[in-house]
């Protein structure tokens, strides 16, 4: 179970690197036709990478089946891993096409394209944790009642009473976790506590991330309830909107970089 839950894991982030040099190469490719094709070089870049990304998506989801029908762990598990690493494909991939479309030089463009796929994929949650000391406070809490529990061991609803506990050492880490969300491993754990609700598979893990998103680690802060319709930070969307969004300055700068450079010097 436990490799099969590290390899649904790190797939998302392996075909996030695999992702960008495919784009960088598609690219390059696309560079070196002779005959332009039709959307210019970066549209048939971008179609060849989220091919191969989804490629690699069927791939990932048959052999992670195959590692859950051997651990007798939940399939549900297997078809996120497979449906963000498809997403990541086609996202990294475009920071690989966007990358080599505003370097001109391969070599420039390569050192660039992998040093920013780490700092999207492990830096964005590096930078997350060593800003936890920068979000801690000490606030006033009250009693907690009715303390609902999760299969993961985190809590899910409770009351607050008027009766002070006292103060206790808070961290808002609800105010950072949208920089460690930018990391597909960290999107794929946040949408394991809906496919994989009871921690068979992917144990405390999820609940604990979706728990620091909303940032309710401790209870009545403020004398403030938490029910379980309660709002929550949707970590997947705010992961994958801000990969799209470093995607598309980079696509943005490539075709700016590309138009220049077909412009005709005076």
């Amino acid at each position: 179970m436990l490799v099969y839950a590290l390899a649904a894991t790190l797939v998302p982030s392996v075909a996030a690197f695999l992702a960008v040099a495919w784009g960088m190469q598609c690219h390059g490719q696309a560079a070196a036709a002779r005959e332009p094709a039709v959307g210019g070089r970066i549209l048939p870049a971008l179609l060849a990478t989220t091919f191969r990304g989804l490629v690699l998506a069927a791939l990932t989801f048959c052999v992670l089946m195959l590692q859950s029908l051997a651990a007798g762990g939940s399939g549900a598990v297997a078809a996120a891993a497979a449906g963000v690493t498809a997403v990541e494909g086609a996202v990294f991939g475009a920071v690989g096409v966007g990358v080599a479309a505003a370097v001109r030089k391969s070599g420039p463009a390569r050192v660039a394209g992998w040093v920013l796929a780490g700092i999207l994929v492990a830096g964005s949650a590096g930078a997350a944790a060593a800003l936890v000391p920068l979000v801690r406070a000490v606030e006033p809490v009250t009693v907690a009642m009715n303390v609902q529990w999760g299969p993961a061991g985190t809590r899910q609803a409770y009351e607050c009473s008027g009766v002070p506990a006292g103060a206790a050492e808070v961290y808002h880490t609800e105010r950072i976790m949208w920089l460690a969300a930018i990391s597909p491993s960290v999107v794929f754990l946040a949408l394991g506590a809906d496919a994989d609700p009871a921690g068979a598979v992917l144990g405390w893990v999820p609940a604990a991330i979706q728990e620091a998103g909303d940032g309710t680690q401790v209870p009545c802060v403020n004398g403030e309830p938490l029910t379980r319709d309660s709002a929550r930070m949707p970590l997947p969307v705010v992961g994958i909107a801000g990969q799209a969004i470093v995607a598309g300055a980079l696509l943005a700068a490539g075709n700016r970089a590309a138009v220049s450079r077909r412009r005709p010097r005076p």
